[in-house]
């Protein structure tokens, strides 16, 4: 059985909108064997959230690993044991696409390079932000482009990615569904701008720069109607410490980047303050990405509330 330690993501990083994400050190373990017929069982958290079944997003990366690898018939045993929270904006169904692909290609062979394994996972997730920071850790901006995923690595030092993790979900559909189709042309240049500025600052090291370049206008807006408090828990962080905040993804999870864990208590209080209530999770930027490891080493942490 080949075992794949894959980590969370937080997309977006407020302006740089379906381009960039970052690894955290919060993890899903996808374990995989051949088997006579399909075999799925997801174990830890919000496991009752998660397809025990051929649609789940492990086992559906397998089976395209395995039509390119020429065993279109292949079935597989699948064991997912889950940290990473569900529908709360961290990159699950991305790491979980991740790690049924690693692992498949794994078993089956190696038929796929890492270009191939990177445009791979960047298709089934209909972007780069969430699934090349999983397969390859760190900070990833990209885009998809006719020629596949276009993409630039970094890691970000002495940067602490505090998370406040209500304890209600938000679709991706449902969140993506509240975004208009057309912006004004001025919202469009302030989140250039900015994303640019995010990029040039989590690069250099200036990271007095991201309450700035940490802001948006493309999404935020239209989804704070989902999540209760969303700008009071980003205000909390920012007055306690952190560099920057945003939303995580398609939220409801809130990221705040922080020299330090200072932050956590005022956005979980934010966020209880509302009537919602949070865990806030102090958490390091994942450098390595996807990994295979042998069975039986890798533990999977339950999630731990900051006290």
């Amino acid at each position: 059985m080949i075992s794949v330690r894959v980590p969370a993501t937080a997309a977006n990083l407020g302006p740089a909108y379906d381009a960039a994400g970052l690894a955290l050190s919060l993890h899903m373990r996808v374990s995989l064997d051949r088997a006579p017929e399909p075999v799925i069982e997801v174990r830890g958290e919000g496991a009752e959230r998660i397809p025990q079944d051929e649609h789940h997003p492990s086992y559906r990366a397998a089976k395209f690993v395995a039509e390119i690898a020429g065993e279109p018939d292949a079935h597989f045993h699948l064991i997912q044991e889950n940290s990473i929270p569900p529908e709360r904006g961290l990159g699950g169904s991305a790491a979980a696409l991740v790690g049924g692909a690693v692992a498949a290609n794994d078993l089956l062979g190696r038929h796929l390079a890492a270009p191939d394994l990177l445009n791979l996972v960047c298709e089934l997730d209909g972007h780069p932000d969430n699934a090349a920071p999983a397969l390859l850790g760190g900070l990833v901006t990209g885009t998809l482009t006719p020629g596949g995923v276009r993409c630039v690595r970094l890691y970000p030092e002495g940067l602490l990615a505090v998370v406040a993790v209500p304890d209600f979900a938000v679709s991706t559909t449902a969140a993506r569904r509240a975004l208009p189709r057309s912006v004004p042309h001025r919202d469009a240049v302030f989140n250039v701008g900015r994303a640019g500025l995010l990029v040039g600052a989590l690069a250099t090291g200036e990271y007095g720069l991201l309450r700035e370049a940490m802001q948006d206008r493309l999404h935020q807006t239209y989804r704070a109607h989902l999540i209760p408090g969303l700008w009071d828990v980003i205000e909390a962080a920012l007055e306690n410490g952190a560099y920057g905040a945003c939303l995580s993804g398609s939220g409801p999870t809130v990221l705040a980047l922080a020299p330090d864990g200072s932050c956590a208590p005022a956005m979980q209080a934010a966020f209880e303050a509302h009537g919602v209530r949070a865990r806030a999770l102090e958490l390091e930027i994942n450098a390595s990405g996807a990994r295979v490891e042998p069975p039986g080493e890798v533990s999977t942490p339950r999630l731990q509330p900051v006290p």
